[in-house]
């Protein structure tokens, strides 16, 4: 099933895939992706021939986080509208994180922001060596508000601290040392990877392997409707900041933003 943004496959065996198939724009996170994924977890969730689900790309990169247009929008949007901007994305990795079957990230490309996001959702992660991530949103005056308590719950609090505030970039081998990711190999060998990853989730009871997700969620740190909203009322707060409007705005019109050229 071959959507505007997204691609649905699924195999007879019980595994599906979704692919991000918007390359040219390195699969950013456009309101119409985040639409037709959330329509995807929505059927998926309740069609019991699915067993296991991957999330892939096609073109260079996995996911570029948030869409540049939509991004630029915010800056002449009011609080109302923000607020309801970002609940989109921020109500989709939630739907994400609550999907009760076995969730597989497939990376073979780069991953920023709320590419970060969704490979954090994931029940595991495989990646390329080769890849390059990051959490930028401070050098453009932002935070990465939404996608905050999946990669806090994945990777710990002091890794997440260093990321979000350094603004660097990481590599595979420092993704697999947080435990972001499960596993890394050769481009040519992932789907052998991603194969005997998800090969055991095949053979086990189906109810025993949702309520086994349940069970771990429901011990972890709590992640509810009320983490969701103080996230986006936090991303809201910061579109509100001059840094925010000054940070995009030297994005779009490629300069560096005054506090840089302040120092």
């Amino acid at each position: 099933m071959k959507k505007e943004t997204i691609i649905v496959k699924q195999e007879q065996n019980g595994i599906c895939e979704i692919v991000l198939n918007q390359p040219d724009k390195h699969n950013s996170l456009s309101p119409k992706m985040i639409e037709e994924l959330g329509d995807a977890f929505d059927l998926l969730k309740e069609d019991t021939k699915v067993k296991v689900l991957i999330i892939s790309s096609t073109g260079k990169s996995f996911c570029a986080g948030g869409d540049l247009d939509w991004m630029k929008k915010q800056i002449f949007s009011n609080r109302a509208t923000r607020i309801k901007e970002a609940n989109k994305l921020a109500h989709l990795l939630y739907k994400m994180y609550k999907f009760p079957k076995p969730l597989v990230a497939k990376v073979e490309g780069n991953a920023f922001g709320g590419g970060i996001g969704i490979i954090s959702v994931c029940d595991i992660a495989i990646c390329t060596e080769n890849i390059k991530l990051a959490l930028t949103e401070v050098k453009l005056g932002l935070i990465p508000a939404t996608i905050s308590p999946y990669v806090i719950l994945k990777i710990g609090p002091n890794n997440a601290l260093d990321l979000f505030t350094s603004g660097r970039n990481f590599n595979a081998q420092d993704a697999k040392e947080m435990g972001l990711v499960k596993n890394i190999c050769k481009d040519k060998n992932i789907q052998n990877i991603i194969s005997s990853e998800t090969e055991p989730f095949l053979l086990n009871a189906p109810s025993a392997i949702s309520a086994s997700k349940m069970l771990v969620k429901n011990l972890s740190l709590k992640i509810n409707q009320e983490t969701v909203k103080f996230t986006v009322e936090a991303l809201a707060d910061v579109w509100e900041n001059p840094e925010a409007i000054e940070g995009i705005n030297a994005f779009f019109e490629k300069r560096k933003p005054n506090w840089l050229m302040e120092n």
